[in-house]
């Protein structure tokens, strides 16, 4: 009896040790999958990664587009530095360099995100000033003619990415209408047409 149990504990430890591990086959084909589903979804990361970080620029063009417009209706003038605007932003972060060109009394301003980044696309964007309209406001004293002011803006967006400056677009107001037209620079598109 001894015996018949010494083979059958030995039966049992022989197939115990076979099931013990991967096989390399095994192994190989496991790293063959992670390989091509890292492949296909790491492409789209990268580029989830770079649209979050160009978001800041245009997030900080806006704000600077609105600052504009309210620095203009209190002061009657653009302001001429980013300091002025009280935005609480550099010019200066991790991505992007702002500055503005223009300013003052005149009746435009340009403000640019220049990538740091050969990977992100770099923005323009235009405030201007058009008087041209007249409104006739009829009061029971007389009618009262006042000019309007619009300040309508632009943003356009590099088409392809790098750390080359973008030009700043030509932003008009149609006298009929009052459409809105952006002209970008030569390599770049209308950020919210897609025109350009």
């Amino acid at each position: 009896m001894a015996a018949n149990l010494k083979v059958k504990l030995l039966q049992h430890l022989a197939k115990k040790n076979d099931s013990k591990g991967f096989t390399l086959v095994e192994l190989l084909v496991v790293v063959v999958i992670i390989g091509i589903l890292a492949a296909i979804a790491l492409p789209s990361f990268l580029a989830q990664t770079a649209k979050a970080k160009q978001s800041e620029a245009r997030s900080t063009l806006g704000s600077w587009a609105k600052a504009q417009k309210a620095f203009r209706t209190d002061h009657n003038a653009f302001s001429n530095d980013w300091a002025s605007l009280s935005l609480g932003l550099g010019t200066q972060t991790k991505n992007y360099n702002y500055s503005q060109a223009g300013g003052g009394s005149g009746t435009n301003v340009d403000g640019h995100a220049t990538s740091r980044s050969p990977d992100l696309k770099g923005y323009a964007a235009q405030v201007i000033v058009v008087t041209n309209k007249t409104i006739t406001i009829v009061t029971s004293n007389g009618n009262l003619t006042e000019v309007a002011v619009d300040m309508p803006d632009g943003l356009c967006e590099a088409v392809n990415p790098g750390t080359k400056k973008v030009g700043a677009p030509t932003v008009s107001l149609a006298k009929k209408g009052g459409n809105v037209t952006v002209s970008c620079a030569k390599g770049s598109l209308n950020f919210r047409t897609g025109t350009t």
